[in-house]
């Protein structure tokens, strides 16, 4: 039986639990699946990784405490149940028995402490660190129990579980994560080679009976979409990932091949850096936002595959702050106004960064540096592969483009990237406004959405006020398969679930 969250969060220390298939033999049979990336790993340590190609294969190799399925529903996973007390501040999780990491030990309550520790420690240096920051102690009484004593109620904590850098890891292996990740998941890593692909084989002693079907599952990299669609269509490949919007018009009757496009929390934008003239000064960051209309920009850049949207809280979610309306065209001369009043009387030339390989994020780039020409902007584009992103570019450069996919969550959707102490703003914008702050850490002492509610509302006025950057769109995620593949889905978190797949004869 499965409860509504917001019925849940009301009953104090129900026990949250699913029927889930009880261990036993996999089942073979279900043939090789290759999938087309764009681009190299950068991290195999599901504590560090950062990209859509690295989030893959967390979800390959490793399992969570909890999962999130397609429809953005969480259910258990390593965790057989939990239960949570009254004030929302002591979670207590029941650990499955019998699971075992690929190299033969069975998992325990210190493989759950040891990777979460890993996670809230700076040295690691984790992107998600403050996502899970409300974490005091960890607890073990006995090999199957975790408790997690948090310093201030939080009534999605379930649902962070099942985020992407914090899948449990072996206790006894931290130090080889980085080249050798060894994890719980359904297929176990056979290799890595840069530029060419991953190979993963199935795993025979996964812990959910008759999973995985595919025998393998290897994640080539291609660089170039055109060689990845037509190593689709010629049937080298089953399936392809992060297809752009101009390649769903192109194979959307292509024969042999399904197309699947799901709306998402995921957003693309021109990250500035607060810290960094000219993006110091709010005017010229605000003049932007009027010089491009972002209307404009969903039909240029996405060919309408997306929404306009002012935070990374998505239109269509009931936190969306419908009140704000959305310039529909631009303004030139409000924009030219706000930069007269910055210091900036004959406009400001600037350089964007956009990366190499990210073909909707490169069209992002230029559409931005063609439609704010006429408001005095001057950009001069600079194309940086992405796998140097990084190191050369992340919270360096004064302008990129980049983009974010979907978390789990409303709050660790924004509280990283928007907090003036979020991790991943000090990899970003360098954002400080003391209402978003606020708004986002009155957010987190609720479990109950209508009391959270208005504070995301409180927190998307101030960043319509007050922008990081230009966070341009909600966009739709998309993949295409071959159709010989079957129960294989796509996922609005941009990861696949490939534990029932097959190939069809």
């Amino acid at each position: 039986m499965r409860i509504d969250r917001r019925t849940a969060l009301a009953l104090p220390a129900l026990i949250a639990t699913a029927a889930l298939p009880r261990t036993g033999a996999t089942q073979a049979g279900g043939g090789n699946f290759r999938i087309a990336v764009s681009s190299n790993l950068r991290f195999l340590d599901p504590a560090k990784t950062t990209i859509g190609e690295e989030y893959m294969l967390n979800q390959l190799v490793f399992n969570g405490l909890t999962r999130m399925k397609e429809d953005m529903s969480v259910e258990p996973e390593l965790a057989e149940s939990w239960t949570y007390s009254d004030d929302l501040k002591t979670w207590t999780f029941k650990l499955r028995r019998g699971v075992r990491f690929h190299h033969g030990r069975e998992m325990t309550a210190e493989d759950v402490i040891a990777t979460y520790r890993r996670v809230l420690d700076p040295a690691t240096a984790s992107p998600a660190r403050t996502n899970y920051d409300m974490i005091q102690a960890i607890e073990a009484p006995d090999p199957a129990t975790v408790i997690f004593r948090l310093s201030y109620p939080y009534g999605g904590f379930a649902d962070i579980l099942s985020d992407r850098q914090v899948k449990i890891v072996p206790a006894d292996k931290l130090d080889t994560l980085a080249t050798q990740p060894i994890g719980t998941g359904p297929f176990t890593f056979r290799s890595y080679t840069p530029g060419d692909r991953v190979t993963l084989a199935r795993f025979a002693d996964y812990w959910e009976a008759g999973q995985p079907r595919f025998d393998a599952v290897e994640l080539r990299v291609l660089p170039e979409m055109a060689v990845r669609i037509a190593a689709l269509q010629a049937g080298d490949l089953d399936a392809v990932w992060d297809l752009g919007p101009e390649n769903i018009r192109q194979l959307k009757d292509a024969r042999g091949v399904r197309v699947e496009s799901v709306a998402t929390a995921s957003w693309d934008g021109g990250i500035m850096n607060n810290a960094i003239a000219p993006f110091n000064d709010v005017r010229v960051r605000r003049a932007l936002h009027l010089a491009v209309a972002k209307a404009d920009v969903v039909e240029a850049v996405l060919f309408g595959e997306g929404k306009p949207t002012i935070s990374p809280i998505p239109p269509g979610h009931p936190f969306y702050a419908n009140d704000i309306r959305l310039p529909e065209r631009a303004d030139v001369a409000g924009a030219r106004r706000l930069l007269r009043e910055a210091g900036h009387p004959n406009g400001v030339k600037v350089p964007l960064v956009i990366p190499v390989g990210r073909p909707v994020r490169e069209r992002l780039g230029v559409t931005l540096q063609q439609l704010a020409r006429p408001a005095g902007f001057e950009i001069e584009i600079q194309r940086v592969p992405f796998g140097r992103y990084s190191a050369e570019v992340s919270g360096k450069a004064p302008f990129y483009i980049d983009g974010y996919f979907a978390r789990p969550t409303v709050d660790t959707a924004t509280y990283g990237f928007l907090h003036s102490q979020g991790s991943w703003n000090q990899r970003l914008w360098l954002y400080k406004d003391e209402r978003v702050d606020k708004a986002l850490e009155a957010a987190r002492l609720t479990g109950d959405p209508a009391q959270q509610k208005p504070h995301y509302i409180e927190m998307q006025r101030a960043m319509f006020d007050n922008p990081p950057g230009y966070i341009a769109y909600a966009v739709n995620f998309a993949c295409a398969y071959r159709d010989r593949v079957k129960d294989v889905a796509t996922h609005p978190m941009r990861w696949f679930d490939l534990r029932r797949g097959y190939i069809a004869a």
